[in-house]
């Protein structure tokens, strides 16, 4: 749920990234406006890449634009070594809002920076997908291990969170892969609203009452269960 909600700010502050004019004159009030500026390259980093993605290095450089905002870190590469492209001293035109470089132009090329509104809200849509998944996978079959016998007395009508959860999973994901954040969010929503309530849902009256073609004993199962576990232990004792 929080995956969500701050998938929500994120979007809106994006909404009001792509309609902010651009900033008139010199000024470092960038709250409702982009600037357009030039940055100094204060100090220029090459790191090794490490684990699966071993090959190569990512060289990240600090800019400090001349004016509406602070010292940040962009990414130039994470593939390559750039230490022989750019040296302390050199300047970038960047945009600047909200006191953060949301975009800069190196070696002829525009690139988005991690605090650009759109690169947040992408890694937001992932986050999404992903924690509904998992909790899909992992919460679900332990809320019905714990609810086994209430859920065992009309089974069928008990798959509902199941078959919903089974499509709301996908959903979102597709509507993550699409940008369509508000559907990301709603799908998102309305999967944890049902994995929460699903622990309550074979104790609503309608769900909980079998049906005449299909009547069941509470606790049948278990006993059943129960029973076979016995008769197992039993013939392995016997010679």
């Amino acid at each position: 749920m929080s995956a969500a909600l701050k998938l929500a700010t994120h979007q809106g502050d994006q909404n009001a990234y792509d309609h902010a004019p651009y900033c008139q004159g010199v000024t470092n009030a960038t709250e409702s406006c982009v600037l357009r500026t030039n940055a100094t390259v204060v100090f220029v980093d090459v790191t090794k890449n490490t684990g699966k993605n071993a090959h190569g290095s990512t060289t990240s450089a600090f800019l400090d634009p001349r004016i509406g905002g602070r010292d940040e870190s962009v990414v130039l590469s994470s593939s390559k070594d750039l230490s022989g492209s750019v040296a302390e001293g050199d300047t970038m035109p960047v945009l600047v809002w909200r006191d953060q470089i949301t975009r800069f132009t190196f070696a002829g090329h525009t690139h988005d920076s991690d605090a650009n509104p759109h690169h947040v809200v992408a890694g937001d849509l992932v986050e999404v997908a992903l924690c509904l998944t998992a909790a899909t996978v992992f919460g679900r079959p332990r809320i019905r291990r714990l609810l086994r016998n209430r859920i065992a007395i009309n089974l069928n009508r008990n798959r509902i969170p199941d078959w919903t959860l089974l499509g709301l999973v996908p959903a979102t994901a597709v509507a993550a892969l699409l940008r369509a954040s508000y559907a990301a969010i709603g799908f998102g929503l309305a999967g944890v609203a049902v994995l929460v309530l699903s622990a309550a849902w074979p104790f609503v009256p309608w769900v909980a009452t079998p049906s005449a073609a299909r009547p069941y004993v509470p606790g049948q199962r278990a006993a059943a269960r129960k029973a076979r576990t016995q008769a197992q232990a039993q013939a392995k004792r016997l010679p």
